[in-house]
């Protein structure tokens, strides 16, 4: 990989229905060499300035809390900035900068604030990940259903669509909380800025 190009990625996103989680699953893991490395529960919260930088130039500064169960203390952070560069083809190309320690996250929500940064949305899902060398693939639960992730090289993500038989063409371009912003348009429902589990007026992929 260039140097230039360490702080990007190139990822396929696919909605699937509660009935084919079960068959995408066992797809997966009969791709050679796959490895499942396990189920975690993530909380990700967005932030931006009162002037709305992350707005403007349609980026995102993302706090993501990473633990075994949903009422852990003990977590996980990930701190990123994101922006949206492209899709072709159905894979998005995607600006990263991502930096992962541990801390008290109230703490680092207050030094955030005190740098003019405040908290807009957030989200919860659970999250299982299977890699190989040179993929990973994550499968999100969602409040509102789930979404299989493709993360790689494009020869490497094409390969893997093939073997999963998912069509490019119909790969979801945008986020999850898009995702959800467009269930609640076709739903009739008003959407919230906190996408949460607890929320029994969700709406759901059919």
């Amino acid at each position: 990989m260039k140097e230039s190009d360490k702080n990007f990625e190139l990822e396929i996103k696919f909605l699937v229905s509660l009935d084919d989680v079960s068959k995408i699953k066992e797809k997966i893991l009969e791709i050679p060499e796959i490895f499942y490395e396990g189920k975690v529960y993530e909380k990700t919260t967005m932030l931006d300035s009162k002037e709305k930088t992350m707005d403007k130039e349609d980026a995102r500064l993302r706090m993501r809390q990473i633990s075994e169960q949903k009422d852990s203390k003990d977590s996980k952070i990930e701190f990123s900035y994101k922006k949206r560069i492209k899709a072709d083809g159905g894979i998005k190309k995607e600006e990263e900068i991502e930096s992962v320690f541990t801390t008290n996250i109230n703490s680092f929500f207050q030094i955030l604030n005190k740098m003019g940064y405040e908290i807009t949305t957030s989200y919860e899902r659970y999250r299982e990940t299977y890699k190989t060398k040179d993929i990973k693939i994550t499968l999100d639960e969602f409040p509102f259903g789930y979404i299989l992730e493709i993360e790689g090289e494009e020869d490497s993500i094409n390969k893997i669509c093939d073997l999963l038989k998912l069509d490019r063409e119909k790969s979801y371009p945008l986020s999850c909380d898009d995702v959800y912003v467009e269930l609640c348009e076709k739903q009739n429902i008003k959407p919230k800025d906190h996408i949460l589990f607890d929320d029994s007026e969700i709406p759901k992929i059919s």
